[in-house]
């Protein structure tokens, strides 16, 4: 997931990584478009049973 995040809802950001997807951008921007703070990313990663991947 990456552009227009920030205007999803939790719920919609769910059904993507139901769908199949298995990543988001993640950082203070991307090329033109803001992204959710880290607390509110990982806030929907607990939520849906994710972690991160560590490196």
């Amino acid at each position: 997931l990456s552009a227009g995040r920030e205007d999803m809802s939790e719920e919609t950001q769910a059904l993507c990584f139901l769908a199949g997807a298995n990543s988001i951008f993640y950082g203070p921007k991307l090329l033109t478009t803001p992204n959710p703070g880290r607390d509110r990313d990982m806030a929907l990663l607990d939520k849906l049973g994710l972690r991160p991947m560590e490196r």
